[in-house]
């Protein structure tokens, strides 16, 4: 019978010493409950996205500590406190004393010792049955003895400790010196004999995304090692089935983070690495990467050193079908890599397109512009010919299947679409798009893989549009490469799954001449890029890249027609708007409306200023007239800057072809 799980003690915080609430080493961490071993594990997380894990391996990535209270009061139904990471020298050492406090609270000989002795500051353990003891100095080596219950850390190995700021009675309330020879006769009576091979490689790789580790089905590998990774199936010996799943994904050619991830994965590799590590779910990670990873890789390697040895010793004879050099190589995995000659390469399959010109059969394809500028109704006119199979624009299509996502304006969106049917006297039923009126999100591995099942239910997709990317990336951080980075690598893992070009929309930012808003990677991540800008009631779109150069530059102009689509209940008529396929505007002749206050008031100055001067008015003089017309405050201490956004205005709003200068002086558009 399965024993009461135990109650874990609040986290207080109120004793920790300021010494250690300086170090930039916090997280909070998440309690879940381990059948087998019959108690929780600990398992950290971000401070900043408390949906994700954060590695123990990689002390660098963790917070300071009151970004991680933050993230544990905020949500204390997730998380039941926060920890420190002991991982990497730094001249702390935590002594963990498990199972030394009895119900009443009375702290065991053996351990009360052992505090005594370290003389620094110790609290209480979650469990309550537990003592910490956390002081300055350096260890060596990490050290434990489970026999007592005794661990000594001192940043050699991966770990981090639960604290809980409930500080023992009668023991110091700082950090305190920790004696070199207190420790080395701690390590001398406790610590157990310990083989070189148990100390842990700090460069053990982290767990791959799900969606990013290789499918065990589609790796070249024999079937008994397929069979064990998905079935558990195995000889009689479980140990030898998972090493010689490891040597063979080395041999079939992934890396150590792939074969670490897909051996993780597996359940039954897990089950026995736990099985081997007392249900510790760390140790047991460490157990695979150590054990089968590395010596796994080392023995792949012999492998292949002896098959290319046996190769070199085979006579010089014509490779002839049934020679042993064509049966030898035949059996080995083909090179990842491989050099073409020129005639081969030319001979090379040329880009496939969805439209030809403008959506190229390919991963990724970004479309942009500012809000107003018709993004949505561009995507819908591109996609609803493809799920018609018709020309666009006199561009070749090939007829697909259209999931969208309409992360943002379901309502809005429905009426587009049915004014797109009603222009187009094409009856609902035959337009071949699936709508998803949902924001998931592509920062939760989580929301992908129920996303990935929505659309695969819906059958096979050529087409999937994420309208807009910032509404699926819910407090991510548009200009920081990690959390963009994160989601892209969620559209590819949503195309390697279905195949399908990933069109997101996304927005302008604040300097239109720099493009999509946000991380730079956003660009050179995409196939292909579709920038949309207006200009009054002229609207263009601009094939602002394309991976092989086809096209590139390419405008094609258009406006929004509003048509009626039906009465509401108010007997008033319902509008929406479609397009209008025109030429494009010219250049010089395009006018982008001014963004934001600053830009509008340098506009309004020169207006004014226009009418006042016979139309000669310096650039100088304009600027003067702009920061005369701005608040600024010095009491605060700040510096003045209305010169300098006044000019970074007069610029943005040259590039958008409103004003102009001629032999130095201000020119309206």
């Amino acid at each position: 019978m399965a024993a009461e799980k135990p109650t874990i003690r609040p986290f207080s915080g109120e004793g920790i010493p300021q010494a250690l609430k300086a170090q930039k080493r916090w997280a909070p961490w998440r309690a879940v409950w381990n059948e087998k071993r019959q108690k929780y594990d600990k398992i950290p997380h971000r401070a900043d996205r408390t949906a994700f894990g954060i590695s123990t391996q990689r002390p660098e990535t963790w917070f300071s500590y009151e970004l991680a209270l933050a993230a544990y009061q905020g949500n204390k139904t997730l998380f039941a406190g926060i920890g420190y990471v002991m991982t990497g020298p730094h001249g702390v050492v935590g002594t963990d004393l498990d199972g030394c406090v009895s119900d009443d609270g009375t702290v065991a000989p053996w351990a009360a010792e052992v505090i005594a002795k370290l003389d620094s500051y110790t609290e209480i353990s979650p469990s309550g049955h537990g003592l910490r003891v956390l002081s300055f100095g350096e260890q060596t080596n990490d050290w434990n003895n489970h026999d007592v219950g005794i661990e000594v850390y001192g940043g050699n190995e991966a770990r981090f400790l639960t604290v809980t700021g409930e500080h023992l009675a009668g023991s110091p309330r700082e950090v305190r010196d920790a004696r070199a020879d207190v420790l080395k006769t701690l390590e001398g009576r406790y610590a157990k004999e310990r083989r070189k091979a148990d100390v842990i490689d700090l460069n053990m790789p982290d767990v791959l995304d799900d969606l990013l580790i290789p499918d065990v089905d589609t790796v070249d590998i024999p079937y008994a090692s397929r069979d064990f990774l998905t079935t558990g199936s195995h000889s009689g010996d479980r140990s030898r089935a998972l090493f010689s799943a490891a040597v063979a994904l080395y041999t079939a050619g992934l890396d150590d983070e792939e074969v670490f991830s897909i051996l993780a994965d597996s359940e039954h590799a897990m089950e026995i690495a736990l099985d081997h590590r007392r249900q510790d779910h760390d140790r047991a990670l460490l157990y695979i990467w150590r054990e089968h990873c590395c010596k796994g890789k080392a023995r792949a390697a012999e492998f292949k050193a002896l098959t290319a040895e046996d190769f070199d010793a085979l006579p010089n004879e014509p490779a002839t079908e049934q020679s042993p050099a064509l049966v030898a190589a035949n059996k080995t995995k083909p090179a990842r890599f491989r050099v073409q000659p020129v005639i081969e390469f030319l001979k090379s399959t040329p880009m496939s397109w969805i439209i030809k010109g403008i959506l190229p059969k390919a991963q990724l394809c970004v479309l942009f512009g500012d809000s107003g500028s018709g993004k949505t109704f561009f995507t819908l006119d591109l996609v609803g010919a493809i799920a018609r199979g018709i020309e666009w624009r006199g561009h070749k299509v090939k007829q697909g299947r259209v999931a969208y996502i309409c992360a943002e304006g379901a309502g809005g969106f429905r009426n587009r679409l049915a004014a797109y049917a009603h222009q187009h006297a094409v009856p609902l039923a035959d337009l071949d798009i699936g709508v998803i009126p949902d924001a998931p999100n592509f920062m939760e591995k989580v929301d992908i893989k129920d996303l990935l099942a929505a659309i695969q239910t819906f059958g096979k997709t050529d087409v999937i549009v994420v309208d807009t990317f910032a509404q699926v990336m819910p407090g991510a951080n548009e200009n920081a490469g990690e959390d963009v980075g994160r989601a892209l690598a969620h559209c590819r893992a949503l195309h390697n799954a279905t195949g399908a070009l990933i069109i997101l929309i996304h927005h302008t930012g604040k300097d239109a001449s720099r493009g999509a808003r946000g991380w730079s990677g956003v660009r050179g991540a995409a196939d292909a890029q579709i920038e949309i800008v207006r200009s009054g009631d002229d609207r263009t779109a601009i094939i602002d890249k394309m991976k092989d150069g086809a096209g590139e530059g390419d405008e094609y102009g258009f406006k929004l027609l509003t048509v009626p689509i039906g009465i509401d209940e108010d007997d008033e008529e319902i509008t929406s708007c479609v397009l209008e396929h025109v030429a494009a505007v010219p250049k010089a002749e395009r006018k982008k409306e001014p963004k934001g206050a600053v830009e509008k008031l340098v506009l309004k100055v020169a207006n004014e200023m226009m009418g006042l001067t016979d139309g000669v008015v310096a650039v100088n003089t304009l600027i003067e007239g702009c920061i005369s017309q701005m608040v600024f405050d010095s009491s605060d201490g700040k510096r003045d800057r209305r010169r300098e956004v006044s000019l970074r205005a007069f610029t943005a709003l040259q590039a958008a072809n409103r004003l102009g200068v001629k032999d130095g002086c201000v020119v309206v558009l």
